[in-house]
């Protein structure tokens, strides 16, 4: 429930971005005055295509997110795509939909070009998983997890059942195999 807040906060916060005006700070003095833009950021409408693609895309985002499977995110990909080009109530949603994830994807890469996100996300997050191995293996962190939890144990227990399982079958298919063309 967490996870489908946080993702409609996240979409309404885009959307919203997308079409407010930023609002000026208080002003204090004039060299505070002179280096505020007083014009509204507003983005254009994407283009018929961009619309189609951006509600296939998101269709296709919520079908995995909902349901966790590849072809629920395809099926509702396929449809709302469909939908953007009707142009009944259900494509009048998907193209406002079409239009939003659009509009997000091209203020994404606006904002990748001029703050250079990408690499700098990736450094980041290179720098912390760097950390968190460095952090593990001075303080055997998983290694007392594992003591606790006996997850290995358990692994190793469920492998020696399947290895099991798989002989008996492959067994029991060769016998099957033996009878049927001895049988002929």
């Amino acid at each position: 429930m967490a996870r489908l807040l946080t993702l409609l906060l996240g979409f309404a916060a885009t959307a919203a971005a997308l079409h407010a005006p930023i609002a000026a700070p208080a002003m204090h003095s004039r060299v505070a005055a002179s280096r505020v833009a007083t014009v509204p950021v507003m983005l254009e409408e994407p283009s018929e295509k961009a619309t189609v693609i951006g509600a296939a895309a998101l269709g296709g985002i919520l079908g995995v997110y909902f349901f966790h499977e590849l072809s629920a995110g395809v099926l509702l990909a396929i449809t709302l795509a469909y939908g953007a080009t009707l142009s009944n109530g259900f494509g009048n949603a998907s193209k406002t939909a079409g239009s939003a994830a659009a509009k997000a994807y091209a203020k994404t890469l606006e904002l990748n070009e001029q703050y250079d996100l990408l690499p700098k996300a990736k450094t980041a997050l290179d720098t912390a998983t760097t950390a968190a191995a460095n952090l593990d293996k001075n303080y055997g962190i998983t290694a007392k997890i594992d003591e606790q939890l006996k997850i290995s144990q358990a692994v190793d227990k469920a492998s020696a059942k399947l290895n099991e399982v798989k002989s008996s079958v492959s067994e029991k298919l060769t016998d099957l195999k033996a009878k049927s063309t001895s049988a002929e």
